[in-house]
């Protein structure tokens, strides 16, 4: 955005930057002191808890985005390995008064105060609010004038799980103002990638290891990562799973590309081969063709030299190896079984291939019923039901497909309209030196990169699963719009002064 200036150090009032916090403590204290002596430990906690927050804003975003990743909400599975330890850590995130809620309750006080104090509005001309913000919108009015009718689909048989699909769109629209407005500076930036890039590995072992013994996701296949012991709500699904991994890879490479210190090399490495070879345990084709697709950008990108190309080759050779020792064989019959290729009816898989074929058929039906505005958001399992012969409320497994049919044209168009503008001005970025220079002297010039190619391979698995109302999806469209406030202006010109 032009002229874009982020506060300096000291430049704003030490008394207003902790009114607020300090305001906050003393209203929980004051609700301790009426609930008794038990409550105050609670309330010490949260009270420092908001003095920290309220002084530094991004950490309260970096708390939302790791319980709205982790939790599982109110669907109350069973959760085996270090699933089970950390749900004993973080709180259910089901209901109004959440931890999640009241969090960002407290943020956006802090916003409306910062917006008073400084009179600074620039996140409201980020390209990626004002589009995500249109979005939230028809997705609103699709819901409104198709509303969801929870009693006649329970008077079905179909089981209505998880909150209020609108209520859900504007808690995440939100989630990306309190992104784009207070992760502005280059360490904020960093330790949001960097809290994501740490849930990813986790998550890809823990899924990788179920797989390895026989403990994936029962309701799929027993030999395919994923399932309960999974840390993220998202990857137990063997399809997102092999989405996380492939993402963090991209991540992690990148980084490693930019800072060429030695002893962070075999860290890496490692890293990188625990993403790969969770993949293949996922025995996801969708998985394989996305992580082929962001090798192919990541190679691309830096035109590999011999140092790159001996990395490579050696990434290749040790992966396949792997691969070959640890991946169940009945996971790589699945992913050689290709449709046009491969395909067999006594193949793993082979069902699977069919359902999809046989799915999109049945979206463009539900599509033409409403092909403006769509069925209304969170009426893909109900207009299925209603209109597949065999009665199946299964999911479409294509968030472009799930997107047309509940939100109609508009709502694809404004999807694909965001992807655009993003990526136009990621790459734009990426071109200009003296935006690129900038970044590098504030060290994000590998997150740059990252987030850019992360955001076409996203686009890729968003062909193999529904992904469009992932907490995942804002967080790579809020580093965009952080990277994009702070390196791109809006007539193209990159603004390389410090801030």
């Amino acid at each position: 955005m032009a002229g874009t200036t982020l506060p300096q150090p000291g430049s704003e009032s030490p008394l207003g930057s902790w009114l607020l916090p300090i305001a906050g403590m003393s209203l929980v204290l004051l609700a301790a002191l009426a609930l008794g002596p038990s409550g105050v430990l609670s309330a010490l906690i949260i009270g420092t808890a908001l003095i920290v927050i309220g002084g530094r804003p991004h950490w309260g975003v970096a708390t939302i985005l790791t319980l709205l990743m982790v939790q599982y909400g109110s669907r109350r599975y069973q959760r085996t390995g270090l699933a089970a330890y950390v749900e004993t850590l973080i709180p259910p995130g089901s209901g109004l008064l959440t931890i999640n809620n009241l969090l960002g309750l407290f943020l956006a006080l802090l916003l409306v105060y910062q917006i008073y104090r400084d009179s600074d509005w620039g996140f409201l001309r980020n390209r990626q609010v004002q589009l995500v913000g249109l979005l939230t919108l028809a997705l609103i009015i699709s819901g409104a004038w198709n509303s969801v009718d929870y009693r006649e689909q329970a008077e079905l048989g179909l089981r209505v799980r998880g909150q209020d699909p609108m209520r859900l769109m504007v808690s995440r629209g939100m989630f990306l103002v309190f992104f784009a407005f207070f992760v502005r500076r280059p360490g904020e930036i960093r330790t949001i990638a960097g809290i994501f890039v740490a849930l990813a590995v986790l998550s890809a072992w823990s899924g990788s290891s179920a797989a390895l013994v026989g403990a994936g996701r029962s309701e799929v296949a027993d030999y395919r990562g994923g399932g309960s012991a999974v840390l993220l709500e998202a990857a137990q699904n063997p399809n997102r799973l092999a989405m996380f991994a492939t993402l963090g890879l991209i991540f992690i490479w990148e980084y490693l590309q930019s800072n060429r210190r030695m002893r962070y090399r075999g860290i890496a490495f490692v890293l990188v081969l625990l993403m790969v070879v969770t993949v293949f345990l996922s025995a996801s084709r969708g998985g394989v063709v996305g992580l082929a697709v962001a090798t192919a950008l990541l190679f691309v990108r830096r035109r590999q030299g011999a140092r790159g190309l001996v990395y490579g080759v050696a990434t290749v050779i040790v992966g396949g190896m792997l691969i070959s020792q640890v991946v169940p064989p009945e996971a790589l019959e699945r992913l050689t079984n290709l449709p046009g290729v491969s395909e067999s009816s006594d193949l793993e898989g082979s069902g699977s291939i069919r359902k999809r074929q046989y799915t999109y058929g049945i979206g463009v039906k539900i599509w033409s019923q409403a092909p403006i505005l769509g069925v209304g958001l969170g009426n893909w399992s109900y207009k299925r039901f209603l209109t597949d012969p065999v009665r199946s409320a299964a999911a479409p497994h294509n968030a472009y497909l799930k997107a047309l049919a509940e939100g109609g044209i508009v709502t694809l168009l404004l999807y694909l309209t965001l992807f655009y503008v993003t990526t136009r001005q990621l790459n734009a970025i990426v071109a200009h030196e003296g935006a690129m220079a900038w970044a590098r002297a504030d060290g994000t010039d590998w997150l740059v990169h990252a987030t850019r190619i992360g955001l076409m391979t996203f686009l890729v698995f968003s062909l193999f699963a529904d992904l469009f109302d992932l907490i995942f999806f804002y967080l790579l469209i809020g580093l965009s719009a952080s990277l994009i406030r702070r390196y791109f202006s809006g007539e193209g010109v990159m603004t390389a002064q410090a801030a």
